[in-house]
């Protein structure tokens, strides 16, 4: 009896282990381990805030194998290609990537097992904004000059790109328009090689501006200056030294007829009552009836304002230029009075020694001559007047006596 029990015990063992390595032939024969190569989008991670990368792997093929069932069932998202950026540094250098892989699947070969990147601190930089006008306007209306806002961008990204940025760039499209264009557009920026860049590759803050390009009707126009008004005057003992009118010209639109009648515009009044000081000021423009500006109306003046120039008298001796060691030169007079201008602060350090009166006899006869008197001033004094004028000069040979007892200075 207990042997019996035995040997079917064994057989019972027997028939177990035939049935499982047939349930494994069955499984292998219907579903049999494959291989599979997949292209994954390499993701980067914990890249440093101050940093970015210029160029980098955008993907690598990595090879699989596992069940086939298993294989089919999977795609792309259960998959990850990861390069960790934690410890890198700044240049070119190659990285190691990871594969995040779901269980029961096995990675067989990743191509390429590194990739390169290339890492660059961030910086900025602010960068006018330029308009390019691109087509035409309608058939008898003009475009002028287009104002944008911002006038500057401030641009973000790799330092090396930055260094070389030139311009930022905005691109109207005229398209036959007929009225003013306002439109608000998207910045691209250029390099001094004349490549662009867009959004994509740069942080360009605001990466859109307004541009502003009046469109007007032909219509004949006329280039004026702009003539300041004033009312009042300086405080005592100060005066206008200099004006500044920002712009200069104004262009004005009209009839023919009516822009023959005017030849400037002028601004409303500016007080300059008591001003001790200098004067900056914008102020609107006096339109004449009839006539449109082609811009705004109001032109920035800037009225320089100092204290006023003292006067003083001055009696010099007169001197001789040029006179030949063989001649003896005779003066009418040998001393003028002249009168001189200047900044007070100057004027009241000055001494007769700072100017030189004389006469220049160079090339001339003996004889009798009616000169002209010339000073030498500092180049911040000016010469008023000078008495007299002209001197009598007598030219005779050095034996002879003077008919006079004045006689000027030889030099």
């Amino acid at each position: 009896m207990g042997e019996t029990w035995k040997d079917n015990l064994i057989y019972k063992m027997i028939a177990i282990l035939l049935a499982i390595l047939l349930w494994l032939y069955v499984s292998a024969d219907q579903n049999p381990p494959i291989e599979k190569t997949l292209n994954l989008t390499v993701n980067y991670d914990n890249l440093r805030d101050d940093l970015t990368l210029t160029s980098k792997g955008n993907s690598v093929n990595v090879k699989i194998r596992g069940d086939q069932k298993i294989i089919n069932s999977l795609g792309l998202k259960d998959f990850k290609a990861s390069v960790d950026l934690s410890q890198v540094k700044m240049g070119e250098q190659s990285l190691p990537v990871k594969i995040v892989n779901p269980l029961g699947v096995e990675i067989v070969e990743i191509s390429p097992k590194e990739v390169k990147v290339n890492v660059d601190k961030i910086s900025e930089k602010q960068v006018p904004v330029k308009v390019a006008l691109l087509g035409q306007t309608a058939h008898g209306y003009s475009s002028f000059k287009a104002s944008v806002k911002p006038s500057q961008v401030v641009i973000r990204g790799p330092r090396n790109i930055l260094e070389n940025l030139v311009e930022a760039r905005a691109d109207v499209n005229l398209n036959n328009a007929q009225s003013n264009l306002v439109l608000n557009l998207p910045i691209k920026i250029q390099d001094r090689w004349g490549n662009w860049y867009g959004p994509d590759s740069l942080n360009i803050i605001p990466n859109t501006v307004e541009v502003f390009i009046p469109i007007i009707q032909d219509t004949p126009s006329k280039t004026v200056p702009v003539k300041p008004i004033f009312e009042g005057t300086p405080a005592q003992g100060y005066q206008i030294t200099r004006i500044l009118v920002e712009p200069e010209t104004v262009k004005i639109l009209g009839h023919f007829n009516k822009l023959d009648t005017i030849d400037r515009v002028q601004t409303l009044p500016i007080s300059l009552t008591d001003a001790k000081e200098d004067i900056i000021k914008e102020v609107d423009l006096s339109v004449p009836s009839g006539v449109t500006l082609l811009y705004g109306t109001k032109v920035k003046v800037m009225i320089q304002i100092e204290e006023g120039a003292v006067q003083m008298n001055f009696d010099l001796p007169v001197n001789i230029h040029n006179n030949k060691s063989t001649q003896k030169v005779v003066l009418a007079s040998e001393t003028v009075k002249i009168k001189i201008e200047g900044k007070k602060e100057i004027v009241e350090k000055l001494l007769p020694k700072d100017f030189q009166a004389f006469v220049d006899v160079s090339g001339l006869e003996l004889g009798t001559h009616e000169l002209e008197v010339q000073v030498d001033a500092p180049s911040d004094i000016q010469v008023l007047k000078i008495e007299p004028v002209k001197l009598k000069v007598e030219i005779k040979h050095l034996e002879e006596k003077p008919e006079t007892q004045s006689v000027g200075k030889n030099t």
